[in-house]
């Protein structure tokens, strides 16, 4: 009976311990894979200036950047703000027209930059939808405190998106899973006074 009590007790302890064990080492290689992913980080290829850049729905292609004192419609810049412009061309590569452009480019390396307004070169008007199949010659303008200082080299990333014809929330069709398909660096280039955007 007592030998009985014993090896029950034992059996408790010895169970415990490889639970305790299991977790250590559930742990420890939880933490080691953290670690190595934080380490390595997403590789986002290299692009280079002018290459044309196939992000699902769109075709990106990043021709240069610079600051300006007026927004490419012509009116001036906000009091205590300054325009920075990225020249692109985009091509819409689906069946419908889309305004969902907005997410295809962003700034790596300023930090909270506010969402680019949109124009089309050719009219110097606002950009709404883009046409199927038709590249057209647009600036993204960011309006930026005067003061910030900015990088002379701008990191632009392009952002893929992949389409689903049922998404698993509403299975309405849509273009989803944004991830960052390349990154273009662009020299920024001094506003010149009196110049057009």
């Amino acid at each position: 009976m007592k030998q009985s009590i014993i090896r029950k007790t034992n059996k408790a302890l010895y169970t415990r311990i490889a639970a305790g064990i299991g977790g250590l080492l559930a742990g420890a290689l939880s933490l080691g894979l953290s670690i190595y992913e934080t380490r390595t980080g997403e590789e986002v290829p290299q692009a280079a200036v002018g290459a044309a850049l196939d992000s699902g729905q769109w075709k990106v292609t990043l021709n240069s950047a610079s600051l300006a004192a007026r927004t490419t419609d012509g009116l001036r810049v906000s009091d205590g703000k300054k325009a920075l412009i990225v020249d692109l061309t985009l091509e819409n590569l689906t069946a419908e027209s889309s305004n969902l452009y907005r997410d295809a480019i962003k700034l790596d390396n300023i930090p909270n930059a506010p969402m680019p307004q949109f124009y089309l070169v050719r009219d110097r008007e606002l950009l709404w939808d883009l046409q199927p199949m038709m590249p057209e010659a647009v600036q993204a303008v960011w309006e930026l405190p005067a003061a910030q200082a900015l990088p002379k080299i701008l990191k632009v990333t392009v952002v893929a998106t992949t389409y689903k014809p049922k998404d698993n929330l509403y299975a309405a069709p849509g273009w989803f899973n944004p991830t960052n398909k390349a990154r273009v660096d662009l020299p920024i280039a001094p506003a010149v006074e009196g110049a057009p955007p």
